[in-house]
């Protein structure tokens, strides 16, 4: 058995100096992180119970790393090699270390990021406006909720404070699962409702959001996006079709 009792130990003549010397091992051990042994294991008066490990390491495909970021992937195989090691200082040094990238990733990866302006603001008067739009002039309430769907994809990929989309048509497509025709079918009604415009850049079209409807930034530099757009798609843009007033 892997636990006997200290007057079990002491007939069978351990000293009290090893008992205490085993305790403040125990300690030690709990300290690091280690598996605590009982007393009677460290002064060599029984054998370490074999038993199934808690907390087995984490199947570590790539589809579960994908989903981290560097940092979290790099805490994620710090920890389980940490149950992997036999040498409890061995296991301390990279739980340390696990805790620093768990550390990083907090302060570089916040779940919403309000002060740094990461996320995007959506006026409610526009959400309102454009919903109601949609449903009117969409042949099918399908229409009108798939277009919802484009527009949602477009607002929350604007550039930093942009009032353009990051992503294509095309992207769009492929995020959305979606083919080309029904995506041109929901961008045009967008367009015609009057949620978006498109403007050519190149041999690209750029999809454009008022920032007065949707703005990705800092609200202090709000203003000078509002101008921008102004100057480049209402007055400056080629838009490929006129959006209804």
């Amino acid at each position: 058995m892997g636990r006997i009792s200290l007057y079990e130990l002491r007939r069978m003549g351990v000293s009290l100096d090893d008992i205490e010397a085993a305790k403040i091992t125990q300690l030690a051990q709990r300290r690091t992180g280690s598996p605590v042994q009982s007393i009677g294991v460290i002064v060599g008066a029984a054998e370490q119970r074999q038993r199934t490990n808690p907390n087995p390491p984490t199947d570590l495909t790539v589809r579960a790393m994908r989903k981290r970021g560097a940092y979290d992937q790099a805490a994620l195989l710090l920890d389980q090699q940490a149950l992997r090691e036999s040498s409890p200082e061995r296991a301390a040094m990279a739980r340390e270390a696990a805790t620093a990238a768990k550390e990083l990733s907090a302060s570089d990866q916040l779940e919403f990021d309000f002060f740094g302006g990461g996320n995007v603001s959506i006026a409610f008067q526009y959400q309102d406006a454009v919903t109601e739009r949609l449903f009117a002039a969409a042949k099918t309430p399908a229409q009108a909720f798939h277009a919802q769907a484009v527009l949602w994809q477009i607002t929350r990929n604007l550039g930093w404070q942009s009032y353009e989309c990051t992503k294509t048509a095309a992207d769009l497509c492929e995020v959305m699962r979606t083919d080309k025709g029904d995506m041109a079918r929901a961008l045009d009604l967008l367009e015609q409702v009057g949620a978006i415009r498109r403007v050519k850049r190149g041999r690209t079209k750029t999809i454009t959001v008022t920032p007065e409807g949707a703005f990705r930034g800092n609200i202090h530099n709000h203003a000078q996006a509002v101008e921008r757009y102004k100057l480049d798609v209402i007055d400056g843009g080629k838009s490929d079709q006129a959006p209804e007033q």
